[in-house]
């Protein structure tokens, strides 16, 4: 691992972005419910929202950088170990522009989920923006992680909400916002809240 990766690596030793995320997120989840953490990473964002009791949140990943006392199931990323509907609502965090087959993975989400699926992604509408995102991608994942991939397409909001709409999942909203990090205000990110009904099923 070179500079770049150990850069990454104290990035990643902070919650300089798990607080504002879960405040971002909490709304959109039952109170009292069972959440999926869907490529968990560190499993930070599943620490914080489990921290109260109110919430029992499952962190699965494709693989095992947890740095917390959160239990962490590894699956294959195209499927999850669970029943249709085991729980309330679901996690994507930053997720779907890694994931090699991110269709799949949307619907594999939808079917474990009873309730709501939360998307948060990164947006990039601009050249410059998507340099931004590129850059500090790389330099947040791959390069602290070598069994991270790197990014595999950059969409914007509208780009998102039409992709989900293809796999059968259409986010009620797409609020758009600025991370709290200096450094990934170079460009934007979006929330997708998607509502999981006997349609979306099926």
């Amino acid at each position: 691992m070179g500079f770049l990766g150990w850069v990454g690596r104290a990035f990643s030793r902070v919650y300089w972005r798990e607080k504002p995320l879960v405040a971002r997120i909490r709304p959109h989840l039952p109170v009292g419910g069972s959440v999926l953490d869907v490529g968990a990473g560190g499993c930070r964002i599943a620490e914080l929202l489990g921290a109260d009791g109110r919430l029992s949140v499952t962190a699965v990943d494709v693989v095992d950088h947890n740095v917390t006392d959160v239990p962490l199931l590894l699956c294959d990323g195209d499927t999850l170990p669970f029943p249709d509907k085991s729980f309330d609502a679901a996690l994507l965090v930053f997720v779907l522009h890694h994931a090699e087959h991110p269709e799949a993975l949307v619907r594999e989400v939808v079917r474990v989920t009873r309730s709501t699926v939360v998307v948060i992604e990164d947006a990039p509408g601009t050249l410059a923006q998507r340099l931004w995102w590129r850059a500090w991608d790389y330099l947040l994942n791959h390069a602290a992680h070598d069994d991270i991939g790197v990014a595999h397409r950059a969409r914007n909001v509208a780009q998102w909400v039409a992709f989900l709409r293809s796999c059968g999942a259409a986010p009620v909203s797409a609020r758009r916002f600025r991370a709290f990090y200096p450094v990934l205000r170079s460009y934007p990110h979006v929330v997708l809240p998607v509502p999981v009904d006997a349609t979306t099923h099926g």
